[in-house]
């Protein structure tokens, strides 16, 4: 990382690396390694670079685990699982390196970031896939919630926050989230109504996840106040959207599928 860092010079760093989100990640020490050590490596890095602007962390809504309904930043964070410990890491050295080293570091907390280029083996890709053949996928039990959020929305974040960064303090943390919590129920609802989906759902043909909840959505009134931000895309124009970029790119459609984190199917 010193090495990266000190070649290429960069005024930003945004750090998108993670491990151990999906459950065939399960390497205990390279999800510290990747999702703390190397956070930790790039920020001693990066005070070594003249005229630096922002070193921007990608946490995750994870960070909350069991207290996931709506928190503050905050907040007390009850992780369960090495990844949300990790991520909980990675926030404190983030704020760490700010407060105590004066690196220009925040954290953006993401929710359920979706749009083009998402992992096929995830959710929103597998059951637009199944939209486009008029059927739905395997479903887990329709109460479990996400706070969905459109990736233009998450960047327009990033670029909110660069935009700000004289008048930000060091260290900080926003949520980045609809602040909107959407069951499964819901989601599927608008999917079958804006793709014209046929059938009833089959709740509980597949197994919840460990890691599900019911209640889990974000608070970003802290982004608003401080970043003049809030995700603008309804999950309605989101779906669309996203929709059109897998018509529009079969290849890649193809491509990712063959290389997504877990193999990518859609029964």
């Amino acid at each position: 990382m010193h090495e990266l860092i000190e070649r290429e010079q960069p005024s930003v760093v945004i750090n998108c690396a993670a491990y151990g989100a999906y459950p065939s990640q399960n390497d205990k020490d390279r999800i510290y390694a990747v999702n703390f050590d190397a956070v930790r490596f790039l920020l001693e890095a990066v005070q070594k670079v003249s005229r630096f602007v922002a070193f921007i962390q990608a946490g995750t809504s994870s960070e909350y685990g069991m207290n996931c309904a709506g928190p503050s930043e905050g907040a007390v964070t009850i992780p369960d699982s090495d990844y949300a410990v990790s991520k909980v890491a990675a926030t404190a050295v983030t704020a760490f390196y700010g407060v105590k080293h004066e690196v220009p570091a925040w954290v953006l907390r993401l929710y359920s970031v979706y749009g083009p280029y998402e992992d096929f083996s995830r959710l929103l890709p597998k059951l637009l896939l199944c939209a486009k053949e008029k059927r739905l996928p395997n479903l887990v039990d329709p109460a479990i919630s996400r706070d969905f959020v459109f990736v233009d929305d998450v960047c327009k974040a990033v670029d909110a926050l660069i935009e700000r960064v004289s008048r930000l303090k060091r260290g900080d943390v926003y949520n980045i989230g609809a602040g909107t919590r959407v069951s499964l129920a819901d989601l599927i609802s608008v999917v079958q109504t804006t793709f014209d989906v046929p059938g009833k759902p089959i709740w509980g043909s597949m197994p919840n996840r460990r890691w599900d909840h019911t209640d889990w959505f974000s608070n970003p009134s802290k982004a608003k106040a401080d970043l003049g931000w809030r995700a603008t895309t309804s999950l309605r124009d989101g779906l669309m959207a996203t929709m059109r970029w897998l018509e529009d790119n079969p290849a890649t459609v193809t491509d990712g599928q063959r290389s997504s984190v877990i193999a990518s199917t859609t029964p």
